[in-house]
């Protein structure tokens, strides 16, 4: 028995040969916030397969004001060493409040997933495209020649665990060097290519950065290795009319000067015009009576209005009111308050979490919100975008549009306000699931560099409930 085992491990260690382990340090606006290694194997069996298998690990921090976040992230996945075919991968999140796990198993082409939140999941099932593979390994797949034609290819986000199409290109640089540039989700990535290994990565022209230990810095790359204040870096100032008091603004016309101006979503309150730049935001409407999404009455990992301690509390706070606007005043008042702890400490908590935390931002304030309000049967959206300050600045902030008695009614439970001002600008909605939280993530990203905001003209609104 001794023997067979020995011989076990023996054949065991023979089938698995490391490959090779690449080391990144990670840059945003322009600070070292971490770094990530990623260790490649080949596994080989009896048979003649083979499969690749990546194991990759990141650690940040990320500051935000007075808070600060620590993440890691370890994946592991495998896939076909010819075919690149997706087997299997499982990601784990961990922040210092949460963890989150997603795993996925292709079967046949039927591709399963599982996104995991302490006692609470989301699965599904999609039919991968037959030449899908997962994004980590597109420059194992592809060769600098590939890069240099162009094309278009099927990929697997490891983060939402969902397939799109991405587009591909690339040129020959002066020192011998492959500048590939990758288009994923409308987002520009730029990769440094040395013999068909990544020296660098760039993100929206240079908002992250991932390069390699010991490589030189490219020409055009400004890093240091100090930790950004990532609210400092990215807020962006208003260029135009100055608002003195921009939470009782009730309609601002807006000049939005971005490359993805075409992507802020035309809303109830909200109408761009392709044509002059503007965007004219008015909360005192109070015709919007456009039906309820899926998206807006249903329960998931973060907005999980199914959860008993979320009911409970909800129709606690609601008591003997009758109507949906005498809902959304109280809840949004319980919210505020309640998170009596106001950090930025947290990367992203469910409602659950929230309740019992008392803490965070404005995140967790409009999905607390969310969930009171779909667990009293009132449909409720999630807002992403940006909103003024009285310095005159705009920030990154979250908030939401409750459905009351006579229409859709933009809410701020962060500042408790009901209905919400005009000075912000809608980026987003939130989706059904919790991997649309990567959509909104890539629209944020589209929006923290090259952008100019003029305030063009602005009134106040009618009173606050």
């Amino acid at each position: 028995m001794r023997r067979f085992n020995i011989l076990i491990l023996f054949l065991f260690l023979m089938l698995n040969v490391v490959a090779e382990e690449d080391v990144f340090t990670i840059y945003m606006l322009g600070g070292e916030i971490g770094e990530s290694v990623d260790t490649w194997n080949e596994k080989r069996g009896p048979d003649g397969s083979c499969e690749l298998e990546l194991l990759s690990r990141a650690t940040m921090k990320i500051v935000r004001g007075a808070g600060a976040v620590e993440m890691t992230t370890t994946t592991k996945l495998s896939a076909d060493c010819v075919t690149f075919e997706p087997k299997r991968i499982e990601s784990v999140v961990r922040d210092m409040s949460s963890n989150e796990t997603l795993r996925g198993v292709n079967n046949g082409g039927l591709f399963s997933t599982e996104i995991v939140r302490g006692s609470k999941s989301e699965k599904s099932s999609v039919r991968l495209s037959s030449d899908a593979t997962f994004f980590s390994l597109i420059f194992k797949k592809l060769r600098e020649e590939d890069f240099l034609k162009g094309g278009r290819a099927k990929v697997i986000s490891e983060e939402s665990l969902r397939e799109s199409e991405i587009s591909y290109s690339g040129q020959k640089a002066g020192d011998g060097s492959v500048v590939a540039t990758v288009i994923y989700q409308g987002i520009p990535m730029r990769y440094t290519l040395v013999n068909g290994k990544v020296m660098k990565s760039e993100v929206q022209n240079g908002l992250l950065v991932y390069r390699r230990k010991g490589a030189a810095v490219p020409d055009g790359t400004s890093v240091s290795s100090s930790v950004p204040d990532i609210l400092e870096k990215s807020k962006n100032r208003n260029l135009g009319l100055f608002i003195a008091e921009p939470r009782k603004a009730g309609k601002v016309v807006y000049h939005v000067e971005s490359d993805s101006f075409s992507t802020i979503p035309d809303t109830c309150f909200q109408k761009k015009n392709v044509t002059t730049g503007e965007i004219t935001v008015d909360t005192t409407r109070q015709d919007c009576l456009d039906a309820p999404k899926k998206e807006d009455t249903m329960s998931n990992l973060y907005e999980d209005s199914s959860d008993p301690e979320i009911i409970k509390t909800a129709k606690k706070v609601a008591g003997n009111a009758v109507g949906r606007d005498e809902k959304i005043d109280r809840v949004a008042k319980f919210v505020s308050r309640y998170i009596s702890n106001k950090n930025y400490d947290h990367s992203n908590l469910s409602a659950s979490e929230v309740l019992r935390k008392k803490s965070g931002d404005c995140t967790e304030h409009s999905t607390l919100f969310a969930a009171l309000m779909r667990a009293l049967g009132v449909p409720v959206k999630m807002v992403y975008g940006l909103v003024m300050t009285p310095d005159g600045e705009f920030f990154f902030h979250n908030w939401n549009e409750a459905l009351g008695d006579t229409g859709w009614v933009p809410v701020d439970s962060t500042f408790r306000l009901v209905p919400a001002d005009a000075a912000r600008i809608t980026i987003i909605y939130g989706g059904a699931d919790s991997g649309s939280r990567e959509q909104v993530s890539l629209s944020v990203f589209r929006f923290l560099t090259g952008v100019k905001i003029r305030v063009k003209s602005f009134s106040e609104g009618g009173l606050r409930r």
